[in-house]
């Protein structure tokens, strides 16, 4: 079965180079496509705008940018009445290029990494989905919960499964445009459990996949 199975990918692989090879670049996509589509409220959050009259609180430096070389970075820092503050990093790319090991990301922060597991958590629009989960904490500070979560043209799908979502949907159709997604959310202050955190990462995949008719 195994020898089986890498003779198709070997075999879609090809395919895929072989159409790529042929394909006329798409034209690039400017960021503002991705922040329009964002949330400013979700679960009894909302979003703190800061020095951006848009829909995005602060932005990445630009070796993020470069490194990543993404269709767009969209970072929100949502606030509820009882001053609790969720982060929300939203990726968009064509290829699994755009996005990264978050483990790697947190490491060079300077977070620890107290818990790092795929978990699963239950959407009304999407059914199961894997989440990469984190809780995380920084010398002399409380710890933090955090998930990371992939959504390839394909489907949801955990970080070292995502880049076989590109790849079938480029088999599938080799001149299609094949667009996908990241979401981070962390708990920026400590009475953001585990629970809270899931409850607010579901509600807020199920609205963008409605409010963008399934794109994201």
């Amino acid at each position: 079965m195994k020898k089986q199975l890498s003779v198709i990918i070997g075999v879609m692989a090809v395919m895929a180079v072989i159409s790529y090879m042929g394909q006329r670049p798409h034209e690039p996509l400017p960021e503002s496509w991705l922040e329009e589509k964002m949330l400013t409220s979700n679960e009894g959050f909302i979003l703190r705008p800061m020095s951006f009259d848009s829909k995005i609180s602060y932005r990445m430096d630009q070796t993020t940018y470069d490194t990543l070389k993404p269709i767009g970075i969209a970072c929100q820092i949502m606030q509820d009445t009882k001053g609790r503050e969720i982060d929300v990093v939203t990726i968009a790319g064509e290829s699994m290029e755009a996005f990264h090991d978050q483990r790697i990301c947190f490491n060079a922060q300077g977070w620890e990494l107290l818990v790092v597991e795929t978990r699963f958590i239950a959407t009304k629009r999407h059914g199961r989905i894997p989440v990469s989960w984190m809780t995380i904490r920084r010398p002399g500070e409380q710890k933090r919960e955090a998930m990371y979560i992939f959504r390839t043209p394909e489907g949801f799908a955990d970080y070292n499964s995502a880049k076989w979502g590109f790849l079938v949907a480029k088999s599938k159709d080799p001149f299609a445009r094949q667009i996908g997604f990241s979401y981070r959310f962390i708990g920026l202050t400590p009475d953001v459990n585990a629970e809270d955190l899931t409850q607010f990462a579901i509600e807020y995949l199920d609205t963008l996949d409605e409010t963008t008719n399934g794109v994201m």
